[in-house]
């Protein structure tokens, strides 16, 4: 009896090792032939000298849209894949990081891939001699010798391509293609690079990148299992960073319903503010009403009262209560989830008014009828508004979910949402921004909220079953 069950465990552990060795196999083929695509793309072009049609159509595009604010992006990612940034600081924090995450296998591998991948750019670039875009006015930014393919997106996706196979999570590899195609927008947005030569990068990084993951997986995987399980940042992070809740089913389906809700709401109105501004039209109308109406209504206390609600949620005054408050909550409860996503929400929050003013370019209401100080900055979206509402409605949902009281929740929303009401009276009163202005911010920010009360639910709640339920 004890023999038949020793050969089926042994037979069972045949079976499994003979699978894994297999299924290394398709990896390594398929990286393998991502490396003979972006070879044979690049021999293909230094066969012919002339641009794909895809380029050149690219290229075109891409000279249309030009503006301020794709300029400002495509610089900084500009300074991010190139020179030390991405040749020498990125590789060793990502390499330091996973040394002292007790994973020497998995570093090894980030330097491997890093060294191969970097010297097959180099040496493709020497063997295609593709030129660089010339038909456009200028490019701006400077550029050395050799097109093909794009060293900038060779060094996005190589974290990108590396984090992903090592942390195998959605939010690793959304964050990796995020980056990666970003990169590849800025490389032909500036000029510096035709649509194909980035092509060619991702296929080359991703050819390498599997190819060598593929005879380590085993071990690579292996090592992530007993460095999770073994780490003290492991205990550090359950302890302090994680919180979790116990809800019934119920309570997280209607968590995940307000989360949907409050970001298909939010982008509803966004959209239909946005239209409307675009269109001098539609919601816009309301604009100089309300202006009128507001203008009537001055007098020097409530010019008074509005100038510090300004101050309360301006650029100044807002992040050095957010740091407080931030730093406070997470000493108080030794817990820096929900402090870490309110800092969250809030710096996205200044991305998207920073991002969208650039974009849209909306002049604010005229001069003369700003009560404190003269501001030439983009009207659309409201900064002050978006950063109140961001503000009182993301800590509201991070104070309030935890608490059982429907009174104290009602409350604690009401007085939420005053606040955004007066932060926008002030900035319209005050003669700073149009009321589509306000209307866009408080639609970012449910969006904003949305977002906040998804992960919060998927990170944090624990479902459990009613008492007394069989």
């Amino acid at each position: 009896m004890n023999r038949d069950v020793s050969s089926d465990v042994s037979r069972d552990l045949t079976e499994n090792t003979g699978a894994r060795r297999a299924t290394r196999w398709w990896p390594l083929l398929g990286g393998l032939v991502a490396v003979a695509l972006a070879v044979g793309l690049g021999r293909v072009i230094a066969q012919d000298d002339t641009p794909f049609a895809l380029d050149t159509g690219w290229m075109t595009a891409m000279s249309v849209i030009r503006a301020p604010v794709w300029d400002f992006i495509a610089l900084v990612m500009n300074g991010l894949g190139g020179g030390l940034v991405a040749s020498v600081v990125v590789p060793v924090l990502l390499i330091g990081l996973l040394v002292f995450l007790k994973r020497p296998w998995a570093a090894g591998y980030a330097l491997l891939v890093t060294v191969v991948s970097g010297g097959a750019v180099r040496l493709l670039k020497l063997l295609f001699g593709r030129d660089r875009p010339q038909d456009l006015e200028d490019i701006l930014v400077s550029v050395d010798f050799g097109s093909f393919p794009s060293g900038h997106v060779a060094n996005a996706a190589i974290p990108a391509m590396v984090l992903a196979l090592l942390v195998p999570v959605w939010w690793v590899w959304l964050a990796g293609v995020v980056y990666t195609v970003t990169m590849m927008f800025s490389r032909t947005y500036l000029g510096a690079h035709w649509l194909t030569d980035t092509i060619g990068a991702v296929l080359l990084v991703i050819g390498i990148a599997l190819a060598i993951w593929a005879p380590l997986a085993a071990t690579l995987e292996d090592e992530r299992r007993r460095s999770r399980a073994s780490h003290p940042w492991r205990t550090f992070y359950d302890r302090y960073v994680v919180e979790t809740r116990e809800l019934d089913a119920g309570s997280r389906h209607i968590l995940r319903v307000t989360a949907v809700t409050c970001m298909g709401t939010g982008a509803v109105f966004f959209t239909l503010t946005l239209l409307s501004v675009l269109g001098a039209g539609g919601v816009t109308t309301i604009d100089v009403p309300v202006q009128e109406w507001l203008l009537e209504a001055r007098s020097p206390v409530l010019t008074t009262v509005m100038i510090v609600l300004a101050v309360v949620f301006g650029p100044i005054a807002l992040p050095m209560i957010v740091l407080v408050v931030c730093v406070g909550w997470g000493l108080l409860t030794r817990h820096a989830w929900r402090p870490l996503l309110l800092a969250g929400a809030m710096a996205t929050g200044v991305v998207l008014a920073q991002i969208i003013g650039r974009t849209i370019g909306r002049e604010r209401p005229p001069i003369d009828l700003m009560l404190y100080g003269t501001d030439l900055t983009f009207s659309f979206p409201s900064g002050h508004v978006l950063g109140a509402a961001d503000f009182l409605l993301v800590t509201a949902y991070l104070v309030l979910s935890r608490r059982s009281s429907v009174r104290a929740t009602g409350l604690g929303l009401a007085l939420a949402m005053v606040g955004v009401v007066l932060a926008a009276l002030s900035r319209l009163y005050l003669g700073y921004h149009w009321t589509t202005d306000a209307l866009a911010s408080v639609s970012i920010s449910l969006v904003v909220v949305g977002c906040v009360i998804a992960i919060d639910t998927w990170r944090t709640v624990r479902v459990v079953e009613p008492v007394g339920r069989g």
